[in-house]
């Protein structure tokens, strides 16, 4: 798919979709993962990012990385788009690259890297070999982290393949500085999801993620709409609607993240089941909790 097309796609709303495990953690559940997106496409949902932070990223081995991507491929039947997450080395994430497009994918996301003695010098380096390998897939990176600095940004915008950048860190302040210092060359999306989703978008976000989105579609994509229309006091009334969720997904420093999203997808009938450690499970309150959270919205 050409930026250009891509880009119409990646401006708008997507869901990071989570991945179910077998009971004892052991294995992927390939079929979870197809019944949960023949769901979204039937939600209309305009693209998914399966292996992504809400789906476990880190705690899938490589094989289980292809199985979550094979399984959203199969599942989605070209009625949906799929932007895989990449990462870890430069030679897994090249490696990661040229299975996705093997399998058709369009666009992959960076995940920001994890490495204790990462730089500025490094990342920036780290970035160029997989935009260099990625060729003419689209490609968005995820800012996790203080080092894809808007100085490491400006030198990457010169490649054409890189169409968003996914923007989780920092203050709304940063954000702003950013697309005003940077511009509107790639597509800024707000990665911290519907809450927040109003002020990113004046702020010059034309894109959000979303993880709630796995059980409530309908929502962030009343949520869109609101935004797309600058009608702001909607887009507010629905972020005051989830936040009673959204402050339970903070819980533990927000480690409760995945734990309540698949809460929630468990009540409502979907597949969500338990997360890998290092992820902890919800006590007894905490999925009463995020059950009545969400009794009153219209699913």
């Amino acid at each position: 798919m050409d930026s250009q097309k891509f880009k119409k796609i990646l401006s708008g709303f997507s869901v990071t979709t989570v991945t179910p495990f077998s009971k004892d953690l052991s294995q992927v559940d390939a079929d979870g993962i197809s019944s949960n997106i023949e769901f979204l496409v039937k939600q209309g949902v305009p693209m998914i990012i399966p292996n992504g932070n809400t789906g476990e990223f880190y705690s899938l081995s490589e094989t289980e990385w292809f199985e979550v991507l094979r399984a959203a491929v199969e599942a989605s039947g070209d009625k949906i788009a799929v932007m895989s997450g990449i990462g870890h080395s430069t030679k897994t994430a090249i490696s990661q690259i040229e299975k996705a497009r093997d399998l058709g994918i369009s666009a992959v996301m960076v995940m920001y890297p994890q490495h204790v003695f990462a730089s500025e010098e490094g990342v920036l380096a780290y970035y160029r070999a997989l935009l260099d390998a990625s060729g003419k897939m689209n490609v968005v990176l995820y800012k996790k982290g203080p080092l894809l600095s808007d100085a490491v940004l400006a030198k990457l915008f010169e490649y054409e393949n890189l169409v968003g950048v996914k923007y989780a860190f920092g203050r709304i302040v940063d954000f702003s500085q950013s697309v005003q210092k940077l511009g509107h060359k790639v597509v800024w999306s707000c990665g911290t999801a519907e809450r927040f989703a109003p002020f990113f978008w004046l702020a010059g976000a034309r894109a959000f993620t979303s993880g709630l989105g796995n059980f409530a579609p309908r929502i962030t994509k009343q949520m869109y709409v609101a935004l797309s229309k600058g009608d702001y006091q909607t887009a507010m009334a629905i972020q005051e609607k989830i936040s009673d969720l959204e402050f339970l997904r903070e819980g533990h420093g927000t480690a409760n993240n995945v734990p309540v999203v698949k809460a929630a997808m468990d009540h409502v009938g979907l597949v969500g089941g338990l997360c890998r450690p290092p992820i902890h499970r919800l006590s007894d309150s905490e999925r009463q909790s995020v059950v009545d959270a969400i009794k009153d919205w219209q699913f």
